[in-house]
């Protein structure tokens, strides 16, 4: 006879983690007809941000390795989405604005956010989403300044089968 399923506790981070991959993978379904592949935070950040913000603004708000930030903007840049332009009083700083193309995908991808943002909090009052919210920046800030190491995730584009 099997016995009942014990009830594991699972750490906050992964839960999170999990919360993470399951929103990303609904989201990414969502958009799969859309030109903007995978990078739709980074976009969604530069639109709410007026279109235009510094490329230092955006590793430091979305956590992201100046390194793999480059790449991740060459590929926007490729593609048509953004436009990059060298500070005149400062060229180590970059400015990162959407192109035409990048404005429109945008709109695609704040539309899916919103979208599955209300389905995640779904029977959730909105006295609890900001308690949430608020939780979950406080546990973000808490860990901020713990040592850690940079942990970088290298997504490579599936090989299309024949």
């Amino acid at each position: 006879m099997a016995s009942p399923k014990k009830e594991i506790e699972i750490p906050i981070g992964t839960k999170t983690m999990i919360l993470s991959k399951i929103y990303y993978g609904v989201l990414s379904k969502d958009l799969e007809e859309t030109e903007a592949e995978r990078y739709f935070t980074i976009l969604y950040y530069i639109q709410n941000n007026n279109g235009c913000c510094c490329q230092q603004d955006i590793c430091d708000s979305l956590y992201l390795d100046k390194t793999a930030m480059v790449k991740k903007l060459d590929s926007l840049a490729k593609a048509g989405f953004i436009e990059r332009k060298v500070n005149p009083d400062d060229r180590r700083q970059h400015y990162v604005s959407l192109s035409k193309k990048g404005v429109q995908e945008t709109k695609k991808i704040v539309k899916s956010f919103a979208a599955i943002d209300k389905k995640m909090f779904t029977n959730i009052s909105g006295k609890d989403k900001n308690t949430f919210k608020k939780v979950l920046e406080k546990l973000t800030e808490n860990l901020k300044d713990v040592p850690k190491n940079e942990l970088l995730f290298k997504y490579k584009k599936p090989k299309k089968f024949k």
